[in-house]
């Protein structure tokens, strides 16, 4: 900082140092000035696992490289990643699985190869960063024969692949070794001068052995060693020699060992002007078992043709011999200055760091790490050449093809040896002499694996990755010694790869499957100096004026005394003392400060952090010095002492880089002597002035205790005489508590005691007292001291607080010396006053016993008291009086004895030889325990055995006294058990078992056992018949019941036939079911195993009330039915913890809460929460339902029906039929149906009593109650209507009877019969309207229930689109699709076959000319017009011409727009002289039909995935969305929701949404599905939600995958058919999820299916093809002639609950929901493709235009017939087949059910461009119905589009014939490759291109017309005159004989 000089410069530092020390001090006590440094414990900065969501056998992580600006690219299996330099990814490609064979070559395009191919991982083989002309990443994996790709570094996705070449060989693109462990080494180093460029050298190992005869081959074309372009020709050989022995820039291995001698490829590099591969190999290549020798392998950089090959053992050997054979990895690097030293090089030499094992690699391997210099090894190539030179066969070495070695003149220099490239007769030298090194550090037990390498300073250091996951950092010191400084743990267990690479501060490594960043050198997490320096990091030292641990670079000034570093043991600059290290505040002396090596030039300045003070430093011999602070201005008040920190600041830095602590200390703070003399401070007690001080000599009356740091030096430096020599806290006086003693005063008596102790002072003039506290009041006495050691006190009479009840009372005593001077006592000394009285309690026999145990009490019995001995009157003995027994507990026993007895009274003695054998029970004697006895007071005694039950007294009988007994007998019982309950119970224990016997209260300890378990017995529950126990847990349950056993006092009953069984504990498999209201009771049924093994099984819920807290609900007892059922009301929730929404009814059923369900089962913790059980344990809560009351009057029904039927509001929504019950009075009304809104019951045929409040029956109407669960409602009473009979009065019946009444009884009898039929007939028609209402009721559910589903929210759609990008298809597969629908292979895809007729191609020649003769316009229309009059050539052959003629010249489509045009003129002349003009482009009658479609499809390709391609891609999803949240039938394809009245599912299907946790490839997904779908149906789902911005193809098929189910932690497989299905009447019901009982939640597996599934009699499976699967739904053989069905039966209608046949048009509003639910999605792509923009393509307005001068030209005036062709063109040819067909465009699966919605939109859009209006009528079809409202506004911007496109500026044929230019070039880039050297008309056609498709296969397969038709069509040419006169004929006649020779019978042409 240049704080020298001037005066004001050192104001200005001072002023800031000053606010720096205020700023440090709050921190300096801390430690040593701790800056706030991030500190990586672990080494790892930041770390990833990748590979997740990756489809592959065995992910690992292959390569990886790093970019200057720090881009991490890393090459996995399947993947190439793409990471910033803190490891996040940024992008990822993924280059497999993909189908691949080893027999085939690389054709990604169709399956050209014969042999089968299978899914193949691709492993990463080469990865490297090539910085060429155009930066690139190279990458090659081992599919598809190992070919390359180059990546662009900005996508990485973007490649360009080299999958084959124009020669077609492999060997210039297989370069990568094809099979995952075979190994492949590359690297970019300058090329022979003729490349001019880097180029690519490749070392791969062959994997053609072990295989079949095809593979040998093809991989026997591929060279061990190769140098490959890197520039036009990218991959392939450098160079190749067609001499007369071919040459290639590689080396092969020979043919004759290649399969068994195998060479793994280590690793490689360039160094000078040399390319080096280092190997592993056999030491015999006939040898398999021969020892492995590690070899490196040199080839000149100047050499083309590989003539400068040489190899040579490369050996690590220690000096005793034991070798190190195995190369393992190996790193180049310039030497360090040390190294250089060490191995006496040039500083621009190169040196090799490799590591070797002595085994192949393994955890047991013993490691070693050797050094070469690059100069030595080529020294050593040098004398293996120089043998060959001289004659000595060295060359082949039996495993490459074998040259001379020949004896010529020594006149080659060093480079000509090395540099072998002319002489081609010489060469692949295999060297016999070695390069060797001794270790420099070896390693037992420890694999190393990999190694990078640097340099810092003056060292090298290498960075070595071990097999077990540690990264090891080693400095190398010497050419023979190295050493390791840390080691890092990466990945335990897992080997790091050998790329390690370091890149500014960091290491990157990586492990199978994690990357980690890792600091290079972490020198800011060292603190001290000590921790920098001590590790021996090289890259770290210690800044010392900074005060931090650093790098060389980051010191502010590196010189030598400010940057230390240096080996282990370096010492740091430190304070080594202060001096003086203690200091009175008193004084303010000079502190010199010992530094040791302290930076010389700097200003100093010494900070007092803590007290915010500096003081100037000046230099001494040893260090620096400064004045002390002034301690009493600074405000510190110093108790004691002080620590303080003196700090040191330098100029330069401005901080405190030094620092040490010293003491001030204050003598007069103390206030003791051993305080003030017991320090290491000069502190002296004034014995005489009793105080402390820091000089005696002055401040003292004579006789001090002086401190122990007294070293007899005043400040004066003069001696300080001390006679006494009393130096130390020994010297001060003290009471001894120890050697004085218990002083014990009796209450009022005076009494002399001695109190000892030291070095009590002579009195002089000063007394010595003693002191008592005995509670408030202070008794004070004169005391003596009768020498050093001696003082007697005088205590006066004391007495006892009140308070104080005991009697003894502890009296604090105090000894001063004068008023003020107290006597020190450490331990505290005192007087216990007592009073015997109080200590016997009045008792005779305790009143002894304090005599026998304190006889220094003298306590005696007297005067019928216990007194102080000297205040008895007389001294003679006085005996006690009797004993007296107050309590006897227990009093029974068991007769095997053995129990404790409790006698409690008074004066039971004085001693225990008094009682020991007084006691007898029952006549037997009770040993009283002499550890339990308290005299006079208490006997405890054990009872002795008893042969038979007896009751008898308890009898005390003491000596000399008379025996006493207890008012109460005691009792000897014999307890027996009769039965206990339950008898069994779970292992983990809680049941509590009820005991019957008699007595069972027998005895004090009382216990029971289940076998060898206790059974806790609840003691204060115990009576005489009754007992209860809880059992206790057990380890395993018993097979066998185990005898239950009670013990009373140790003595056991004699039960043998009372047993309990522990079983396994409960378990729960399902709960149903999970509704509820909030009131609770409904019944729930629980099913598992062993529910009955607990007594009172009970249910509770949790859940979150409206704050936010969990509560539990109260305990319901349920009842069990069985072992595995059991049956449980739900529990209530309080209205008070819900939110408002819960208690109002609302009409939404999702208004709702959830809670969770669990068990109170004994002690069985695992149904106390089941989440995680795999059960469903979510129960919902509804809002209570409401049961309104009877709307007549006063509530009163008249029940006139058989059905009474109940309205409210949310019956069903938590409640079945089984859970109401209906009381009709005292009878039950049968609960027969239920809906939301109503309970439909059937009372009794009579009416039933009434009941009064109290319940006694009356005469009123019964009163009608409805009961659902815990609720209750009163809904009024019910009245039957009574039918009235038919009666006569009397007189009537006397007339009758008088006019002879017989024919009157007739008329009776039948008027009655009437009546009756009457009545029945009525009482069906009200039995049939109340059907009636509920099918009205049903309908009107169904109708709100599609209403409410058109409401759905469009955002409920639109979230679910939200992803990554649309899947387009490139331009080759939409080109294909769009030009050859419904076929996925074409002869277009394939090579022509040549065919060869002596040794002339008459193909490809004939070729050539066809091609250009179809150049001649006249002759291509004058073939179309023929082929079109030949009554054989169908519509399909017109479609294929045109669409092979569009490959043909889809990059020439200006020409092929030319031949439309003019085939469009003659179709529009010939529609206008026809009688309806409208039909023209109506269908593909024609060529030009067909053609213009083609011609729209490419020119909108652009167009498409730029702008119209979205919004379609959105309506597809949507319409893909919709429909698969309801339910889709997988065997007719109908489904809820959809847009076409054919496919809708016409049934009602209750469809649940289900959510399932599924695993799949290490990530657990949500996924939903229904529970009604189908097993496949829900695989696709499943993979849809997994594989959401995947294309289609990409993703696996359903029916490769198994879903499996994790039902009660037991994986179960779920599959369409199964021995599970259900069968009858020959039909089967496809497994649905719903089949299988899968509930929401679920934890669910999909797994990748590796066998084929057979069915159960092991024949293959076959199909049951699903509409709507993209898969076959799997069944067996023995299903043949069985029916399947899904959700519907095919012919059948399927009956409702409650017997009512639903209306299948009741269903048809489902139509207008999902329409109106896509109608968003629909109008923003009629909008986007039927708007004029910027992107339109001009084709559009080209075509138009073309139309409307068409119309003019010939006289069309109405607009209808124009408006028609425009339609038929763009919208019918185009549009209609793109929005039928979006696979076309993208990749996607289109299943049936979504295809017959797009036929509806495409349909739409067709009537939407029609002029006609349709009268729409019922009987219309219902799509036509469905938008019938919203045609018309279609119609509008179908006429806004074409009017808009009318009035745009006319294209000119410029602008179009660029147009078109720029569209042939997406056709010729993805396509084609042409010569552009050769003019147009002579270019030639290549047979095969390296694009998509062969234009020479279109060709020909349109020649194939020609062929057919070849004598019509000459006929033609020859009679047309043009023709004749451009001879088209006689070309064509040439053509004729190229393609197919001179024929019998026809002219040949030459």
């Amino acid at each position: 900082m240049g704080l020298r000089g001037e005066g004001p410069n050192r104001i200005m530092h001072a002023m800031v140092f000053l606010a720096l020390a205020s700023i440090c001090g709050s921190v300096i006590t801390q430690g040593v000035f701790p800056n706030p440094r991030k500190v990586f414990d672990d080494g790892i900065l930041d770390e990833k696992v990748l590979g997740e969501g990756v489809r592959a056998e065995r992910f690992e992580l292959n390569h990886m490289v790093i970019t200057e600006w720090g881009r991490v690219f890393v090459g996995a299996v399947n993947r190439i990643y793409e990471l910033d330099s803190d490891l996040s990814v940024i992008s990822e490609a993924e280059t497999g699985p993909v189908n691949d064979s080893l027999k085939c070559l690389p054709d990604m395009s169709a399956a050209s190869c014969q042999y089968s191919k299978t899914v193949t991982d691709n492993y990463n083989k080469v990865l490297i960063h090539y910085k060429g002309l155009k930066e690139k990443l190279l990458t090659c994996g081992s599919v598809f024969q190992g070919s390359c790709e180059a990546r662009n570094l900005k996508n990485i996705s973007r490649a360009h692949f080299y999958y084959e070449s124009e020669t077609g060989s492999i060997l210039d693109y297989a370069v990568a070794a094809n099979h995952p462990t075979a190994s492949t080494v590359a690297f970019v180093a300058p090329g022979p001068e003729e490349f001019q460029s880097e180029v690519l050298y490749v070392g791969t190992s062959y994997t053609g052995g072990n295989t079949d005869v095809i593979t040998k081959q093809l991989r026997g074309h591929v060279p061990a060693l190769s140098t490959r372009s890197l520039g036009k020709n990218r991959f392939q050989l450098a160079a190749k020699s067609d001499g007369i022995q071919a040459e290639f820039s590689g080396i092969y291995i020979s043919k004759d060992v290649r399969a068994n001698y195998l060479i793994d490829y280590v690793t490689g590099f360039s160094s000078d002007i040399y390319s080096y591969f280092l190997t592993r190999q056999f030491t015999n290549p006939k040898d398999k078992n021969s020892p492995i020798v590690s070899k490196v392998i040199q080839i000149c950089q100047e050499d083309t043709f590989y003539n400068s090959y040489i190899d040579m053992p490369l050996v690590c050997q220690t000096e005793s011999g034991k070798n190190y054979n195995y190369l393992q990895a190996a790193r180049v690097t310039k030497a360090s200055k040390n190294l250089q030293l060490s191995f006496g090089l040039r500083s621009a030499d190169d040196i090799l760091v490799a590591l070797f094992t002595d085994n192949e690699g393994d955890h047991e391997a013993n490691s070693a790490i050797c050094v070469f210099t690059m100069q030595y090894i080529r020294k050593k190539m040098l004398e293996n050449v120089q043998k060959c030179f001289r004659g000595e066969d060295v060359s082949g070495g039996g495993y490459l093809s074998k040259k001379q070695c020949q004896n010529l003149d020594p006149f080659y220099q060093d480079k000509e040896y090395l540099c072998n490239k002319d002489l081609e007769s010489i060469g692949n030298i295999v060297g016999t002499i070695s390069a060797r090194s001794n270790p420099i550090l070896e390693y037992t037990r420890t694999w190393l694996t990999s190694v990078a390498v640097t340099t810092t300073w003056d060292h090298t250091v290498a960075i070595v990755g071990t097999g077990d996951g540690y990264l090891k950092k080693i400095v190398l010191e010497t050419h023979e010694r190295a050493r390791e400084y840390e080691q890092v743990a990466v990945d335990l267990g897992s080997p790091i790869n050998r790329d390690i690479e370091i890149f500014d501060n960091y290491i990157y490594a990586m492990s199978k499957q994690k990357i980690a960043r890792l600091l290079l050198s972490n020198c800011e997490a060292r603190m001290s100096c000590s921790a920098c320096l001590q590790e021996g990091d090289p890259f770290c030292g210690w800044c010392v004026l900074d005060n931090r641990c650093t790098q060389y670079t980051q010191c502010a000034d590196s010189l030598s005394d400010r940057w230390l570093f240096g080996p282990p043991g370096q010492t740091c600059v430190a304070i080594t003392n202060v001096s003086p290290r203690t200091i009175s505040v008193s004084e303010r002396p000079m502190l010199y400060l010992t530094i040791y090596q302290l930076p010389d030039g700097s200003d100093y300045t010494c900070v007092f952090p803590e007290l915010n003070v500096t003081s100037p430093a000046s230099y001494w011999a040893y260090g620096v010095y400064c004045r002390a602070p002034d301690i009493k201005q600074s405000g510190l008040n110093v108790k004691g002492s002080q620590v303080l920190t003196i700090a040191l600041n330098s100029s330069e830095t401005g901080k405190l880089f030094l620092a040490q602590n010293f003491t001030y200390f204050n003598c007069s703070s103390l206030s003791s002597c051993s305080q003030c003399t017991n320090n290491s401070w000069s502190c002296d007690w004034c014995l005489y002035d009793n105080k402390c001080v820091h000089d005696s000599q002055l401040l003292c009356q004579p006789g001090a205790v002086l401190s122990l740091s007294f070293r007899g030096l005043n400040p004066n430096k003069q001696h300080i005489s001390s006679s006494s020599g009393m130096k130390g806290p020994q010297f001060c006086p003290g009471l001894d508590q120890e050697k004085t003693g218990e002083i014990y005063i009796p209450e009022g008596v005076e009494k002399d005691i001695v109190i000892r102790g030291y070095s009590f002072p002579q009195p002089r003039n000063l007394q010595y007292t003693c002191h008592v506290m005995v509670g408030g009041i202070e008794y004070t006495s004169p005391a003596n001291r009768t020498s050093d050691g001696n003082i007697t006190c005088h205590l006066n009479s004391m007495m006892v607080p009140a308070y104080h009840s005991e009697g003894m009372y502890n009296a604090p005593l105090l000894v001063y010396w004068g008023d003020r001077y107290r006597i020190e006592d450490a331990q505290g000394l005192f007087v216990t006053i007592y009073r015997c009285d109080v200590l016997s309690k009045g008792e005779c026999g305790l009143c002894h016993s304090v005599n026998h145990t304190l006889p220094q009490l003298q306590c005696n019995w007297c005067d019928k008291s216990c007194k102080y001995q000297s205040h008895c009157h007389s001294l003679v003995y006085e005996p006690c009086p009797a004993p007296q027994i107050q309590i006897v507990t227990p009093l029974t026993g068991p007769i095997g004895g053995g129990t404790y007895v409790n006698i409690s009274g008074k004066d039971l003695g004085s001693k225990f030889d008094e009682v020991q054998n007084a006691v007898s029970i029952a006549g037997i004697r009770c040993a009283p325990i002499r550890d339990h006895y308290q005299p006079s007071q208490w006997i405890v005694c054990k009872l002795g055995p008893s042969l038979s039950e007896r009751v008898g007294v308890v009898t005390v009988a003491l000596p000399d006294r008379l025996a006493v007994t207890f008012h109460q007998k005691f009792a000897y019982q014999d307890p027996r058990i009769t039965r206990i309950n339950p008898t069994l119970g779970p292992r983990s224990g809680g049941s509590y078992i009820t005991i019957s016997g008699q007595n069972l209260n027998t005895g004090r300890d009382i216990t029971a056992s289940i076998g060898k378990v206790e059974c806790v017995i609840m003691r204060d529950m115990v009576t005489s018949n009754m007992a209860f126990c809880e059992t206790k847990p057990v380890n395993a349950s018993r097979d066998q019941p185990q005898p239950f056993r009670m013990f009373f006092d140790g003595y056991e009953e004699k039960n043998l036939n009372v047993n309990f069984q522990y079983f396994p504990d409960p378990l729960i498999y399902s709960i149903a079911p999970l509704h509820s209201f909030v009131s609770g009771g409904r019944r729930v049924t629980v099913r598992g195993t062993n529910l009955h093994t607990v007594q009172q099984p009970m249910m509770f819920a949790t859940y979150v009330d409206q704050n936010g807290d969990i509560r539990t609900t109260e305990k319901q007892v349920c009842k069990s039915q069985g072992s595995s059922e059991m049956t449980c009301p739900s529990p209530q929730i309080p209205r008070r913890h819900l939110q408002v929404s819960m208690t109002t009814r609302t009409r939404r059923s999702s208004n709702h809460i959830e809670v969770e369900l669990a068990f109170l089962m004994d002690n069985v913790a695992f149904v106390r929460n089941l989440t995680g059980a795999g059960v469903n344990a979510r129960m919902a809560y509804y809002p209570d339902p409401i049961v309104y009351n009877f709307s007549e009057p006063n509530s009163i029904k008249k029940f006139k029906g058989e059905v009474l039927i109940f309205e409210g509001v949310g019956i069903n929504l938590a409640a079945g039929k089984y859970d109401i019950e209906v009381y009709i009075g005292t009878k039950k009304c049968n609960v027969t149906n239920i809906s939301e809104t109503q309970i439909f019951c059937t009372p009794p045929q009579s009416q039933p009593a009434g009941r009064d409040e109290g319940g006694n029956e009356d005469s009123s109407y019964p009163v009608v109650m409805v009961k659902i669960g815990n609720l209750e409602f009163k809904v009024g009473r019910l009245e039957y209507e009574r039918i009235a009979m038919l009666t006569f009065p009397t007189e009537y019946i006397m007339g009758i009877a008088a006019g002879g009444g017989f024919m009157l009884l007739v008329i009776l009898l039948i008027l009655i019969l009437c009546r009756r039929q009457s009545h029945n007939a009525e009482r069906n028609y009200r039995k049939m309207q109340l059907l009636l209402d509920n099918l009205e009721s049903n309908v009107r559910n169904e109708c709100k229930q599609a209403f409410a589903e058109l409401q759905t929210d469009i955002t409920d759609v639109t979230t679910d689109l939200e992803g990554g990008g649309i899947p387009f298809w490139d331009y080759h597969t939409y080109t294909f699709k769009v030009l050859f629908p419904g076929l996925s292979d074409h002869v277009i895809l394939h090579p022509p076959v040549i065919e060869q007729k002596n040794g002339v191609g008459f193909t490809e020649h004939g070729l050539q000319h066809f091609y250009h003769l179809l150049g001649h316009k006249y002759f291509l229309l004058t073939l179309i017009r023929t082929l079109e009059t030949q009554k054989t050539f169908s519509i399909r052959d017109k479609v294929n011409v045109a669409s092979l003629l569009m490959v043909i010249y889809q990059d020439n489509l200006e020409y092929a727009t030319e031949i439309l045009k003019a085939l469009l003129n003659e179709l529009v002349e010939k529609s206008v002289l026809g009688k309806h003009p409208k039909l023209m482009l109506r269908r593909t009658e024609s060529v030009v039909e067909k053609l213009l479609t083609n011609w729209l499809s490419l020119c909108m390709y652009k167009y498409l995935r730029d702008t119209a391609g979205s919004s379609l891609y959105v309506l597809y999803r949507a319409i893909k969305l919709h429909v698969e949240k309801g339910p889709v039938d997988c065997m007719t394809g109908d489904a809820r929701y959809t847009l076409s009245e054919d496919k809708l599912l016409r049934d009602k299907v209750d469809a649940k949404l289900l959510t399932l946790n599924v695993f799949y490839e290490g990530e657990v997904t949500p996924c939903k599905v229904l529970n009604c779908d189908t097993i496949t149906q829900a695989k696709e789902k499943i993979i849809d939600q997994f594989y959401k911005n995947i294309p289609f193809s990409n993703r696996p098929w359903a029916c490769d995958l198994d879903l499996e189910w994790k039902k009660g932690g037991i994986p179960v497989t779920l599959q369409d058919d199964d021995n599970s299905t259900m069968k009858w009447e020959g039909w089967k019901k496809i497994n649905t999820l719903q089949h299988y009982r899968v509930f929401d939640g679920s934890e669910c597996a999909l797994i990748r299916r590796y066998q084929t599934i057979k069915s159960p009699n092991g024949s293959l499976d076959t199909s049951v093809v699903s509409v709507n699967s993209s898969m076959p739904i799997i069944r067996s053989e023995s299903d043949s002639g069985t029916k399947f069905f899904h959700l519907v039966k095919h012919d059948e209608i399927q009956s409702k609950e409650g017997g009512v046949k639903m209306v299948p048009e009741v269903f048809l509003p489902r139509l207008l929901a999902t329409k109106g639910t896509l109608q968003k999605f629909m109008d923003d792509f009629f909008h986007n493709i039927l708007s004029v923009s910027s992107t339109m393509p001009p084709a559009i307005k080209y075509l138009f235009d073309y139309l409307d001068n068409a119309a003019i030209k010939y006289g069309i005036h109405d607009p209808d017939i124009l408006h028609t062709w425009k339609c038929n063109s763009l919208p019918l040819r185009f549009w209609v087949n793109i929005i039928k067909n979006p696979d076309f465009v993208f990749d996607i699966h289109k299943p049936v059910i979504v295809d017959s919605c797009l036929s509806v939109v495409a349909q739409t859009f067709m009537d939407s461009c029609s002029t006609s209006e349709h009268r729409l009528g019922k009987d219309s079809p219902s799509n036509k119905l469905l938008f019938a409202k919203d045609i018309p506004n279609y119609r509008k911007l179908v006429d806004r589009f074409y009017r808009e496109v009318h009035e745009l500026p006319g294209v000119a044929e410029k602008e179009m014939t660029s147009y078109l230019t720029s569209v042939s070039q997406v056709c010729h880039d993805n396509y084609f490759i042409q010569n552009d050297d050769v003019p147009e008309t002579n270019k030639p056609i290549k047979l095969a291109y390296p694009g998509k498709v062969y234009k020479s296969s279109a060709l020909k397969e349109l020649y194939t017309y020609v062929h057919k038709y070849s004598n019509e069509l000459l006929e033609v040419l020859d009679t047309d005159p043009v023709s004749a006169r451009m001879q088209l004929g006689a070309k064509l006649g040439t053509v004729i004989t190229a393609m197919e020779g001179p024929l019998a019978g026809r002219q040949a042409f030459l």
